[in-house]
């Protein structure tokens, strides 16, 4: 690790517990992927000696070329028959009972933990794909400091070429934004996001307002800011929105298993998606079934439920505390863009959780659905990324303080 990364200050969020609940969840779903270090370490112990269910089992195999692009990994650790890591026994890593947790892939010995590295510090959070992150299960982050520096020296170990690269902010296209500017934006953003009194989709769009008025400071221009909105009074969604929101549903909560160049947003796709499906009601799917916007904006999603607005809160706040949503941290996103993808993040686990009550023909919306739509969106978001174009039509389509206002009102 260089001198200039160990002098960087770690920072890390108030009010985020992390403790392994040892449920296992989080080792399915998913190819453990492996450095080379990794798969020879773990590949040279004879396992079916160790257990029979391992007796000629081909456990390991190696990444495709698109899979291992720009990732220091080379192969994975296959998914069992039941879609969990074959390692997982009892629930628990039979690698850690067998050896020890260095033992295990590079990975799974960071998870949950995410570092970030910018100007004024590396923020670290943890991954929402853990049930216990999902639940501030646990002791508080700001009070395990010293085991996540241990941790960050072995993510930087892992990734030393993870150095992103801030120095192209945006407040929106073309408009140049210092860092400074954003810690001052951001903690205003935090701020609104606290507004209890208020529901999260209000307080987004709060945060919108906020934003373009700063952008007409930093533009002078004379045009008036945008009033704040009533989301009561919201025009009903048109049809580029909803094109919008199917497109981005079925990156972040396939139905099935995507193939190569279906994981990410692809301006192409998304043009003839919405020029030659157009003429088809839009719908969101879920499982084997699919439910209309109308039929989904009629299911309230709930708001003062004390489980599901902590859940909503912490995973709000982690991507704005973590940078996690803008610039390096997400596709080189302007700051206004970046903050109403993310807003619309929020509107599509709506949608989902009132998709995944609805199919199991429940009336109103658990902590379960949204815990479930947190949990596979988290995973989808560490997966995906954003090309140039992909980046140049989410500035396009994402920049409307007005459409905003529309896809939060009516999901």
């Amino acid at each position: 690790m260089s001198n200039q990364v160990e002098e960087l200050t770690l920072h890390i969020p108030d009010g985020i517990n992390y403790e392994c609940t040892g449920c296992g969840t989080c080792c399915g779903g998913w190819s453990v992927p492996m450095t080379e270090e990794d798969y020879f370490r773990i590949s040279d112990i004879d396992w079916a000696a160790r257990k029979d269910k391992f007796v000629g089992k081909s456990l390991f195999r190696e990444l495709k070329d698109y899979e291992s692009k720009d990732t220091p990994y080379t192969h994975a650790i296959k998914e069992g028959e039941d879609g969990h890591c074959p390692f997982l026994v009892d629930k628990l890593c039979f690698i850690h009972s067998q050896f020890e947790s260095s033992t295990k892939p590079s990975i799974c010995q960071l998870f949950p933990y995410c570092f970030n590295e910018t100007p004024s510090g590396i923020y670290a959070t943890v991954s929402f794909v853990s049930v216990g992150a999902v639940n501030n299960s646990g002791k508080a982050l700001s009070e395990q400091r010293e085991y996540l520096e241990q941790k960050l020296k072995e993510f930087k170990t892992l990734y030393p070429e993870h150095q992103p690269n801030w120095s192209k902010l945006q407040m929106s296209t073309g408009i140049p934004l210092t860092w400074d500017e954003y810690l001052e934006h951001e903690a205003k953003l935090i701020e609104l996001l606290r507004d209890e009194s208020k529901t999260f989709d209000q307080r987004l769009l709060d945060g919108s307002t906020y934003l373009m008025g700063e952008l007409k400071k930093k533009r002078e221009s004379s045009s008036s800011s945008p009033q704040p909105v009533s989301l009561d009074s919201a025009p009903a969604l048109k049809g580029l929105d909803k094109q919008l929101l199917v497109a981005l549903h079925s990156i972040y909560f396939p139905v099935k298993t995507l193939g190569r160049g279906e994981q990410n947003f692809n301006f192409y796709r998304f043009l003839y998606q919405s020029i030659f499906l157009g003429f088809l009601p839009p719908r969101i799917k879920v499982l084997m079934k699919s439910y209309s916007f109308e039929e989904l904006e009629k299911m309230e999603f709930p708001f003062g439920d004390e489980e599901i607005d902590n859940l909503i809160y912490r995973y709000l706040f982690q991507r704005i505390f973590g940078k996690l949503y803008f610039g390096a941290g997400f596709g080189q996103l302007s700051l206004i863009v970046g903050f109403h993808h993310l807003s619309i993040i929020y509107a599509l686990l709506k949608l989902q959780s009132k998709a995944l009550a609805k199919a199991r023909g429940a009336e109103k919306v658990s902590y379960l659905d949204v815990v479930a739509a947190v949990r596979q969106l988290e995973k989808r978001l560490g997966e995906t990324a954003l090309d140039g174009m992909a980046a140049a039509t989410y500035e396009l389509l994402m920049f409307s303080h007005t459409r905003l206002s529309r896809i939060l009102a009516h999901s």
